[in-house]
């Protein structure tokens, strides 16, 4: 029993003393008996770059390195004061200096003790960063960021921008300098000269649209808006919005409402050449829209509606015949009460949902009227030779 016990201590002993030569110290490496190493578990991750990281990359806190010291094999962190340290050589400081200056400073340090033709610096992974965005986007605050983010990942890694943010004038605070960023004309036209890398530091503003100067769009189930510019087009505005992005539901005619005017139609083609005045309110509308013919014409019914076309057009595709009235006789019924209007049939517009009345010619109306009468004469005088005859 008493060599059982001692048995067991002597393992426990072993043990404990195992870890204390062996065990795990952090991000230090563990170096072997014959001069290799194993890497430090915190940059056993891979660290993968957009571009080639060059000599004039600005090491900081967070960073690791790679160490080849002869025989050995190192990894070692830049620590938050910016220094690192060598085992057995000492600690240097390399915060703020380029990738090329950090090389220099690390060998001239480890010469001391190893021989500089045989030593050898690289990074093994970069530091994270953080940056501040305020204004128009989904997460406003203060957000941790891999290396070598650009603007374009970053906002829509934190939900992109507002429905009302002005995407045109995104701006990259860095230090002293703004840059502004068209993300709008990033996002549209895939023009990605001005996808900035961001750096340690920077803040950035994505700034709302102004009040009362803005372009309304409306969608099926969706309503934004824009921020007006005099020499923009719908189709500009339609692109500012994010709508090739939306599903599109069919869409078959636009309805613009500007300011102290009545509704006007166009077609999706004429929207490159249409400019609006601010604060208009553009309708895309997805359902079938129709305009109703009635009266002197050979097919009656209702027709797609098409706003390029004017009453004459309507009247045309109905097929006119010889019983048909005159143009000055042409009348549009409008309105949820169906108001009668006169109207121009060659200029003026036609609205979804009118009815287009096509009268019969006054000769022919004549013709009808003395037919009846004709007729009602007749039975009149049927009606009283029986009278007579009976009486």
């Amino acid at each position: 029993m008493r060599s059982f016990f001692v048995c067991i201590l002597l393992a426990c002993i072993c043990a404990f003393a195992s870890e204390s030569m062996f065990g795990n110290s952090g991000s230090r490496s563990l170096v072997l008996g014959d001069g290799s190493s194993t890497r430090g578990t915190a940059s056993l991750t891979p660290m993968y770059a957009e571009v080639a990281v060059d000599s004039n990359y600005v090491i900081g806190p967070g960073d690791f390195l790679d160490l080849m010291l002869e025989d050995k094999y190192l990894s070692i962190q830049v620590y938050p004061d910016g220094r690192v340290a060598v085992e057995e050589c000492g600690a240097v400081d390399v915060g703020g200096k380029t990738f090329g200056e950090a090389q220099r400073l690390i060998l001239d340090l480890v010469s001391k003790k190893y021989k500089r033709e045989f030593c050898f610096v690289q990074l093994a992974a970069l530091k994270k960063f953080r940056v501040n965005v305020m204004g128009a986007v989904g997460l406003v605050g203060q957000h941790i960021l891999e290396p070598q983010t650009r603007l374009s990942w970053f906002l829509r890694a934190i939900g992109g921008t507002l429905p009302n943010a002005n995407s045109e004038d995104v701006q990259v605070i860095r230090g002293k300098d703004t840059i502004h960023v068209n993300f709008a004309d990033m996002t549209t036209n895939g023009n990605f000269e001005n996808d900035v890398m961001l750096e340690q530091g920077d803040k950035i503003f994505v700034p709302f649209i102004p009040m009362g100067d803005h372009i309304t769009l409306m969608f099926p189930g969706f309503r934004t808006s824009v921020a007006y510019r005099a020499d923009r087009t719908l189709q500009d505005y339609f692109d500012l919005a994010g709508a090739n992005r939306m599903h599109n539901f069919g869409y078959k005619a636009v309805c613009v409402r500007e300011p102290d005017q009545d509704p006007r139609w166009i077609t999706l083609s004429e929207m490159k050449t249409t400019i609006v005045a601010p604060n208009t309110e553009i309708e895309f509308f997805v359902k079938e829209l129709f305009v109703y013919v009635g009266g002197a014409v050979n097919y009656i019914g209702r027709y797609p509606y098409n706003p390029t076309w004017h009453a004459i057009d309507y009247i045309s595709s109905g097929g006119l015949n010889t019983i048909t009235g005159s143009w000055s006789q042409v009348k549009v019924w409008r309105g949820d009460k169906l108001k009668a209007m006169d109207i121009n049939v060659a200029t003026d517009p036609v609205l979804p949902g009118d009815v287009i009345e096509i009268p019969k010619s006054h000769y022919e109306s004549f013709k009808d009227f003395t037919l009846f009468m004709a007729s009602l004469l007749s039975v009149i005088s049927s009606a009283f030779i029986i009278y007579v005859n009976y009486k």
